[in-house]
């Protein structure tokens, strides 16, 4: 069989088993409503409706948690009331859902980067295929979720829902900071000592219907959204989801030629209560990673004692809590600002000087 043909029969077998199929029209996403878009140069603050919508329906199937001493924000609060008024005379539709919702048993950054791929308003439906998404197998298991999500959106009358909450979206994606933005965005490139390769126009979307400190990215067409829960975000650049773009591939390149150490590492911490959704060690490696970075930047940028001191605390506290790699790492950035090497050039070096788990830890 020719390379040709073989690769037609794959995208064939991956056209009738991946849920991207015919029914998806490929096209890209428009925003309509201006009072819920904020843009200046390559930055777009959104309040986004379909984010809003199935976080809503979420919160009506028993998404129910919260970090704990914090309370839910006022804008789920009163949607989660407003839903709950509406729960006794919708009995059989709400049972409905909740099956729906607990035998498709996904988790929440399945749904969220699930949600991006669907057009921008009601009534929503796919617009980018499956081989788009951050968890291609949930566009299987989501498949008629669109039809649920427009079912949910007239049943419950969700218009006139957004349409009260809609001023508090409207505020919040008012306090965001675009001049910091383009600064954290430079200064991220300048540290790691290379030329930016993406051409992203970036989405900040604050998630104002989920638990605190939660957020996603994700890119579809040549966006990449920053999905925020309350307390994730700074009105600014998510330099943390921003930098798994860049670092994921390059742990990816580089885990194989010291699996062994880091696989040590990722077993000491991976039933730990923050490591258990990283389940592979991969994934597990480069949220350490992300994590180092992150914080080291935010140290570098902000420059006050304060700042330093909390930042090399939330290193210490990630560190004992089941993200393992985090300290070590952190450590490390030391040894890549002092050397002439580019981060992607200095990773290898970086593995290779990590110490074997236990010493040191």
């Amino acid at each position: 069989m020719s390379r040709n043909h073989l690769y037609l029969l794959l995208i064939s077998v991956f056209l009738l088993v991946g849920g991207c199929g015919s029914h998806i029209k490929i096209e890209p996403v428009f925003f309509s409503h201006e009072d819920e878009v904020i843009r200046e140069g390559d930055f777009i603050v959104l309040a986004d409706r379909r984010v809003f919508t199935i976080m809503a329906f979420m919160n009506a199937c028993g998404y129910d948690e919260e970090f704990k001493g914090k309370q839910m924000h006022p804008a789920r609060s009163r949607v989660r009331e407003i839903i709950k008024g509406q729960s006794a005379s919708q009995a059989e539709q709400f049972r409905k859902w909740e099956q729906y919702y607990n035998n498709v048993n996904l988790r929440i950054f399945h749904y969220l980067d699930y949600a991006l791929s669907l057009s921008a308003d009601y009534p929503f439906r796919r617009i980018r295929p499956d081989s788009e998404l951050g968890y291609p197998f949930a566009g299987g298991r989501l498949a008629d979720f669109p039809d649920v999500l427009n079912e949910f959106w007239e049943t419950l009358d969700m218009e006139k829902v957004w349409a009260e909450v809609k001023p508090i979206y409207v505020d919040e994606i008012g306090k965001y900071d675009f001049d910091k933005m383009n600064i954290q965005l430079k200064f991220i490139w300048d540290y790691l000592r290379m030329e930016r390769r993406d051409r992203f126009v970036f989405i900040s979307v604050p998630n104002l219907l989920d638990k605190h400190y939660q957020a996603i990215g994700a890119k579809y067409e040549n966006y990449w959204y920053m999905v925020e829960s309350p307390g994730a975000g700074s009105h600014s650049l998510n330099v943390h989801e921003y930098l798994h773009s860049i670092v994921n591939s390059m742990v990816q390149a580089r885990y194989n030629e010291q699996s062994e150490k880091l696989n040590k590492y990722f077993e000491a911490g991976k039933d730990l209560p923050l490591a258990s959704s990283y389940g592979h060690p991969v994934t597990y490696t480069y949220e350490c990673l992300v994590r180092a970075l992150d914080i080291r930047i935010r140290v570098l940028l902000e420059d006050t004692p304060s700042i330093t001191a909390r930042c090399e605390g939330r290193v210490e506290y990630l560190t004992n809590n089941g993200l393992t790699l985090v300290q070590p790492f952190y450590d490390l950035l030391d040894e890549y600002e002092q050397s002439d090497k580019n981060f992607e050039h200095f990773l290898p070096v970086m593995l290779n000087m990590l110490e074997d788990y236990g010493k040191g830890n």
